[in-house]
């Protein structure tokens, strides 16, 4: 969608780009820990937002005009569905002024998966610790 604002980039370190293995969406949405995650209007809202961005993820579609692009979301689905997406980090949000509810959306860069080591990955409290040094 055309604007006369000019749009900046919410997080120019997260700008997306555009991967060897692209398909039209990258194929890392596809990981558990990035599609596993999201319910059907995060994902619908997603598409929705990668398909009216520019080159840079960017867009600045009102949410109304998205409910009536895709009237099988409510207006809360859709709220709840950016609230979502911005919390998982594969959307930001920045609305025009401090009460306004339309704004810029950016699409994040699909972050590459971290790799926990399997023996940091839960939490062992002090007494274990001690147990385990214990020389008997």
């Amino acid at each position: 969608m055309g604007t006369s604002k000019t749009l900046t980039m919410i997080d120019p370190s997260r700008q997306r780009k555009v991967p060897s293995s692209f398909a039209w969406l990258d194929q890392r949405l596809r990981a558990p820990e990035n599609l596993g995650r999201l319910n059907a209007a995060e994902i619908g809202l997603y598409l929705f937002l990668v398909l009216a961005a520019d080159r840079n993820g960017l867009s600045c579609w009102r949410l109304d005009r998205i409910e009536r692009s895709m009237p099988c979301f409510s207006m809360p689905d859709l709220r709840r569905a950016l609230d979502g997406l911005v919390q998982l980090g594969l959307v930001a949000y920045r609305p025009w002024s401090r009460h306004a509810s339309d704004g810029v959306y950016q699409v994040l860069s699909l972050e590459e998966p971290r790799r926990q080591d399997a023996r940091i990955s839960q939490p062992i409290d002090a007494r274990t610790i001690l147990d385990e040094l214990r020389f008997d």
